[in-house]
């Protein structure tokens, strides 16, 4: 799907969802919907989203054409977003990073998946070549959602992420390769 095919007001499981392009002026409700997510909703984020200086940084990334996200609303609350950050270095410049968050009450509902695979289209469109994403290691839901979409383990890093409590974590890198995907 092209950016001028959004906002798309989406059925899954029965809800109307829109799916729309972030833009500065979702900066507070962000906010609010960061104050919502779980301790472990952090482990794998870029910033502390939870500092509003974070989703400063995140906006500036949009603003620059490093980073396009997708919100998803339901009942004019930011309930799930999904991001691919672009144009990090040289050397990767043909890999796209997904990020996707979907509040807790709202998952299993196939949102996450169904903003996968919007970001992933999207990649593509943008003649990108891979895209990236990272995982706990013993996330099996995720995996499997990830693998339904043609996502392939490329690595796992041991102890790579630690939490606010100094708890560590395996990393799963898993990726597909959008020339062979088919639209």
């Amino acid at each position: 799907m092209a950016e001028k095919d959004y906002p798309q007001d989406i059925t899954l499981s029965g809800e109307k969802y829109t799916f729309r392009f972030m833009e500065r002026r979702d900066r507070e409700n962000l906010i609010h919907f960061t104050r919502k997510m779980t301790e472990s909703d952090f482990w794998f984020m870029r910033g502390d989203i939870t500092k509003p200086e974070a989703i400063d940084d995140w906006i500036h990334e949009i603003e620059t054409d490093r980073a396009k996200t997708l919100l998803v609303e339901h009942d004019n609350h930011i309930i799930a977003y999904g991001t691919i950050y672009y144009n990090q270095l040289f050397w990767n410049r043909h890999i796209a990073e997904m990020r996707v968050m979907v509040s807790a009450k709202f998952r299993g509902h196939g949102l996450g998946q169904r903003l996968a695979r919007e970001l992933t289209k999207l990649a593509k469109e943008m003649e990108l070549d891979k895209v990236i994403v990272q995982m706990a290691a013993d996330d099996k839901a995720a995996q499997r959602m990830m693998d339904y979409l043609d996502f392939r383990p490329a690595a796992i890093l041991a102890d790579w992420v630690k939490t606010r409590d100094d708890r560590t974590h395996d990393l799963l890198i898993m990726a597909t390769d959008l020339k062979e995907l088919h639209s």
